[in-house]
C-alpha cells in the first residue's frame, strides 16, 4: 500500500470516553470494507482518530523481520520501506528520539499478518496510558476479525449472487451489532440476527467466566428466566462447549462424528433428547485474550446447518466477540454515559439570569464548604466487645492436697497475703513432729557419746541431727504452704469458691482468680477495612444495656498485628482500658462501642468506600 494515498488523520487530545466512541466508529468502518488490503488502509488512517498520536505506520512480516509498508505523520518518509527485527518494532527507530512508541499485532487465523505502530512525542505526554493501549489493542483485534471475515468471503467458492447476498447479510449484521455499546442489546441483536442466516429451533448466547456460563439472550425472547430448568441445562451445555475452546458441529446426536462430539453426547445426550435437539452448533466467542462467551444453536432435525450457514455463523461469532469486548471496555470508562448530560446542564446554567446564577453559585460553594471543611471524628464500629479485668492474678497452691477450708467468697475484697484456702495438713504435721522428735533424740545421743569421749559416734549423731533439722525446716515450709494466700490485693472473681472444700487440688491447679475491677479492659474486633484508621490512644466510647443513658470513655491500649477469621469476615483484635471507680461496669457485660478515629468531612465519609473499591478495581485491571 502507498502512504501517499492515505490522508493524515486529525490528531488531537481526546477523553477516554471519546476514544471509545471513536473506536466504535472505527470498528464500523473496518467491518464495512470487503478487502483485507482495504481494511489495512482503513486501520492506518483511523488509528489517529481513536487515540491522539503523532504518527502511524503498518509493518508486515518479511522472514524474521518486519518491514514498514505505509506510514503517515512527520516521519513517514523515513519509515516507509524500513526493515527492522520483530523485537524492535515496539522501540524507537531512526530519528525517533524522544518519542513514545506502542505496537499492536493484527492476527489472521492465528498468524501475525500486520503490526499497527503508533508514536507520540514523549515531551508532550508521559507515554501511552493503559486505556489508550487497551483501545489500540481492541482496534487491532477488530481489524483482525474484519480481515478474517473478508478473507472468508473472498476465498469462498460460492456463486457470485450468493456471495453478494451473504456480503449484504454480513454487512447488515455488522451494522446492527456495532450500532450500540449496550452489552445486553448487543447480545440480543447477535442471537436474533442469526435467524436471518439459517433456520434453527433454539438459539442463545451467554457470557463465560471461570468455568460458568450465564445465558443472557435467547432468540425470539424479550427476557429469560435464569431459574428455568431448561435455561439452566442449556447453560451447563454451553459452559462445557466454551471450556472445550473450539467450535464443533453435532450433525446427528445418534451418530457423533468426532471425539469431542462423542464425549458431549455421552455427557448431555439425555438432556438433548429431553429438549428435542438432534443437531447443534456451538461457537465459543474468543480472541487473543481468551473466551468471553459462547453462541449456540440447536435444532430438532439432523444436520440443520450447511457449510455456508456454519461459515456465516462463524463470521457472526467473530463480530459478536469484537462487539462484546468494545461494550465492556466502554463501560469501564468512568462517567462515560454522563459526559453529554454534564455538558447539557452547563449550557442550561449559563442561560439563567445573572443574579440567579450568582445565587446558585453561592449555595453551591456553601454546600461544598459544608461537606469538605466541617470535620468530625470518624466512628469505627467495634464488633463483639467483651469486658475483662484489667489486672487479674491466679491463685494456685504450690503442693498437692485436699482442701479442707475456704476463707473467701465471690466478690470479696482481699488484701495481699490474705488467706484464700487451706489444705489438709495432718500427715505433714505428723511427719514434722516425728522429724523434730528424732532430732532431739539424736542430740541426746550425741551428748552421751561426748560424755564417753567417743568422738566418732558423737560426729555421727551430729550429722544425723543436721539432716533431721533440715527435714524439719522443709516440713515447716510445706506446712506454711498449706495455707494458700492471695498474691495481690483485689476482688475474688471466681464463682462459688467455697464449693472446692473437700476436693483434691494438685500442685499448680487454679483455686481462685483475684483481680481489680476499678479499671477494666474492653476487647473487641475491628474490620480489616477500618484497621488502618485505628491507632494507640484513640478514644473509645461505649454504652451498656444496664445504663443506656450513660456513655463511658476509654483509650485504645493495644492493636493486634495479626487478624483473626470471624463469621463476619477478617477482624483485628483491639484492646482499650476503661476507668471504673464506682464499679458499675462488670466483667462479661455486653457493650456497644465505637472508636473515634481521625476527623473526616462528610465528603470523605461518603467517598471513602467507593474510592476504595475503585482503587482495588483499577489495581486488578492494570497491575
Amino acid at each position: 500500500m502507498e502512504s501517499s494515498a492515505i490522508a493524515t488523520p486529525p490528531f488531537g487530545t481526546q477523553t477516554s470516553a471519546a476514544a471509545i466512541g471513536s473506536l466504535h466508529e472505527a470498528t464500523l468502518e473496518l467491518f464495512a470494507a470487503a478487502d483485507p488490503s482495504e481494511i489495512a488502509g482503513h486501520l492506518l488512517s483511523v488509528a489517529g482518530r481513536v487515540v491522539p498520536v503523532d504518527g502511524t505506520s503498518l509493518w508486515v512480516p518479511v522472514g524474521d523481520h518486519l518491514q514498514c509498508r505505509g506510514a503517515i505523520g512527520e516521519n513517514r518518509d523515513s519509515l516507509t520501506g524500513l526493515q527492522v527485527e520483530a523485537a524492535e518494532v515496539g522501540s524507537t527507530v531512526g530519528d525517533e528520539a524522544g518519542m513514545s512508541v506502542f505496537a499492536a499485532g493484527v492476527s489472521l487465523q492465528g498468524r501475525l499478518t500486520v503490526v499497527l505502530r503508533v508514536t507520540r512525542s514523549a515531551t508532550r505526554d508521559s507515554g501511552f496510558t493503559g486505556v489508550e493501549r487497551e483501545t489500540l489493542r481492541r482496534l487491532a483485534d477488530a481489524a483482525g476479525a474484519a480481515m478474517e471475515n473478508a478473507t472468508r468471503l473472498s476465498t469462498s467458492q460460492r456463486a457470485a449472487t450468493e456471495r453478494g447476498r451473504d456480503l449484504a447479510l454480513i454487512t447488515e449484521m455488522s451494522r446492527e451489532i456495532t450500532a450500540t455499546l449496550d452489552l445486553d442489546r448487543v447480545l440480543r441483536s447477535v442471537v436474533n440476527l442469526a435467524s436471518r442466516a439459517f433456520e434453527f429451533d433454539r438459539g442463545a448466547i451467554g457470557l463465560y467466566d471461570k468455568g460458568a456460563c450465564d445465558i443472557r439472550a435467547v432468540a425470539g425472547a424479550d427476557a429469560i428466566d435464569s431459574k428455568d430448568s431448561g435455561i439452566q441445562d442449556l447453560a451447563v451445555r454451553a459452559a462445557w462447549a466454551a471450556g472445550h475452546g473450539e467450535p464443533f458441529y453435532l450433525s446427528d446426536r445418534s451418530d457423533p462424528g468426532s471425539d469431542a462430539e462423542r464425549m458431549f453426547v455421552q455427557v448431555f445426550g439425555g438432556d438433548l433428547e429431553r429438549d428435542g435437539a438432534s443437531s447443534a452448533l456451538y461457537l465459543p466467542l474468543k480472541d487473543e485474550e481468551g473466551i468471553v462467551g459462547i453462541l449456540l444453536f440447536e435444532a430438532a432435525r439432523t444436520d440443520f446447518a450447511t457449510d455456508r450457514e456454519r461459515e456465516l455463523a462463524t463470521i457472526l461469532a467473530n463480530q459478536a466477540t469484537v462487539a462484546i469486548r468494545n461494550a465492556r471496555l466502554y463501560h469501564q470508562v468512568p462517567l462515560a454515559d454522563t459526559l453529554g448530560a454534564i455538558a447539557a446542564k452547563r449550557e442550561a446554567f449559563f442561560r439563567l439570569p445573572k443574579q440567579r446564577r450568582f445565587a446558585l453559585a453561592a449555595v453551591l460553594l456553601a454546600s461544598i464548604a459544608a461537606v469538605t471543611l466541617i470535620r468530625w471524628p470518624l466512628r469505627v464500629p467495634a464488633s463483639e466487645p467483651v469486658f475483662r479485668p484489667l489486672w487479674r492474678t491466679d491463685v494456685r497452691p504450690t503442693l498437692a492436697g485436699v482442701i479442707d477450708r475456704v476463707f473467701v467468697h465471690e466478690g470479696m475484697q482481699v488484701d495481699r497475703g490474705a488467706p484464700i484456702a487451706h489444705l489438709r495438713d495432718d500427715e505433714l504435721r505428723a511427719q514434722r513432729d516425728a522429724a523434730a522428735a528424732s532430732a532431739l533424740a539424736a542430740e541426746r545421743m550425741a551428748a552421751v557419746a561426748a560424755a564417753r569421749n567417743d568422738a566418732a559416734e558423737e560426729r555421727l549423731h551430729r550429722v544425723r541431727v543436721g539432716v533431721l533439722r533440715r527435714e524439719t525446716e522443709l516440713l515447716d515450709e510445706q506446712l506454711r504452704s498449706t495455707m494458700v494466700r492471695s498474691p495481690v490485693r483485689g476482688l475474688v472473681l471466681t464463682p462459688r469458691p467455697e464449693e472446692r472444700v473437700g476436693t483434691h487440688a494438685g500442685a499448680g491447679d487454679l483455686l481462685a482468680v483475684v483481680g481489680r475491677t476499678d479499671s477494666l479492659e474492653l476487647e473487641f474486633g475491628v474490620d480489616q477495612h477500618d484497621i488502618a484508621r485505628v491507632t494507640l490512644g484513640d478514644e473509645v466510647r461505649l454504652r451498656v444495656a444496664a445504663l443506656p443513658q450513660r456513655t463511658f470513655v476509654g483509650r485504645v491500649t493495644s492493636v493486634a498485628p495479626i487478624a483473626l477469621a470471624a463469621d463476619g469476615g477478617v477482624k483485628f483484635p483491639i484492646r482499650a482500658a476503661f476507668a471504673n471507680p464506682d464499679g458499675v461496669l462488670r466483667p462479661g457485660m455486653a457493650a456497644y462501642a465505637r472508636v473515634l478515629t481521625e476527623p473526616a468531612s462528610l465528603l470523605g465519609r461518603l467517598s471513602r468506600a467507593p474510592l476504595r473499591a475503585l482503587r482495588l478495581m483499577w489495581w486488578r485491571m492494570w497491575s
